[in-house]
C-alpha cells in the first residue's frame, strides 16, 4: 500500500493514463504503427525511471509475501501455529528453490516429450496423411499436458512438507507417497482452480472500473492470494493424509 501511495504521488496515474490513452486511440491504427511506439515510449520515458523501480519494488513484495504466507498457511493448517508477520528466510528460499527445480523439472519433461511425439508424427504421417498428423499432434499435446498436470500433483507433496521442516520429505518421497492416487490428486487440483479462475475473473473486472489505483492494486493483490489459498489448503490435507505422521525428531 504504501509503495502505492508513492507511485500516486509521482504521477503514476499519470503514467498509466498515457498507457490507457493509446491503447483507446491507436490500438485499431494499422499504419504508422512504429512511429506511434515510438512517441509513446518517449512519453513514458518522460515520467523517469522512478516508477520503472516502483514497479519493481511492488513485484518482489508480492514476491516475498507469497512465499511467506505459503509456509505459514502450511504451518497454520499443520501444527495449529500462530502465523508470523512477514518473514522472509531460509525456509521460503527452500520452498522457493524447490518451486524453481519442479517448474525446470516439468518444463524439461514437457519439451521432450512434445518434441519427441512431433518428430514421431512427422515421420509416420508428414508424407501419407498432413491433417491427420496434425490431429494426431493436437491429440498428443492434450495428453503430455495431462501428464505434466499428473506429475505436478505427484511431486507437490513437498512443499507442506517443506513449510513444516519435515526432514523425511523430498521429491523421491511426495511421488511414491502419491502412487496409485493421481487422478484424484488431479481433480482436487481443478476443483482448487476454479475459485480462483473466478477470482480472476474478478480483478480482471477490477481493471477496468473507475476505482482509484491505490484501491484496486491491493484489493487486486488480496484475491490473488485468497485464490492460491485454496491450493494450498488442498496441499496440506494431502500431505496430511497421504504422509505419515512425523516421529519426534523428524521435524526440524
Amino acid at each position: 500500500t504504501i509503495l502505492v501511495g508513492i507511485f500516486i504521488q509521482m504521477d503514476g496515474e499519470a503514467y498509466v493514463n498515457v498507457f490507457e490513452n493509446y491503447l483507446a486511440n491507436n490500438i485499431n491504427v494499422a499504419t504508422n504503427n512504429m512511429q506511434l511506439f515510438d512517441g509513446f515510449f518517449s512519453k513514458l520515458g518522460s515520467f523517469g525511471s522512478l516508477t520503472n523501480w516502483l514497479y519493481i519494488g511492488m513485484f518482489l513484495v508480492s514476491f516475498i509475501a507469497y512465499y511467506s504466507i505459503a509456509i505459514a498457511w502450511h504451518r497454520a493448517c499443520l501444527l495449529d501455529e500462530q502465523p508470523p508477520l512477514l518473514k522472509f528466510g531460509l525456509l521460503e528460499l527452500k520452498y522457493f528453490g524447490y518451486s524453481i527445480l519442479i517448474t525446470i523439472i516439468l518444463y524439461a519433461f514437457l519439451f521432450i516429450a512434445s518434441f519427441t511425439a512431433s518428430f514421431i508424427v512427422s515421420t509416420v504421417f508428414g508424407g501419407i496423411a498432413p491433417q491427420l498428423g496434425a490431429s494426431i499432434s493436437f491429440a498428443a499435446i492434450g495428453a503430455i499436458l495431462i501428464i505434466v498436470l499428473l506429475l505436478f500433483v505427484r511431486l507437490f507433496l513437498v512443499f507442506p512438507g517443506i513449510a513444516v521442516q519435515d526432514r523425511r520429505m523430498s521429491l523421491k518421497v511426495s511421488f511414491k507417497a502419491t502412487e496409485g492416487n493421481s487422478w484424484r490428486l488431479l481433480g482436487g487440483t481443478i476443483l482448487c482452480i476454479l475459485p480462483a479462475l473466478v477470482i480472476g475473473i474478478i480483478v480482471m473486472l477490477l481493471q477496468n472500473i473507475g476505482l482509484p489505483l491505490i484501491i484496486k492494486l491491493p484489493l487486486a493483490m488480496v484475491l490473488q492470494l485468497v485464490a492460491g489459498a485454496f491450493l494450498l489448503s488442498f496441499m496440506s490435507i494431502c500431505y496430511q493424509f497421504f504422509v505419515p505422521s512425523p516421529d519426534e525428531g523428524d521435524l526440524e
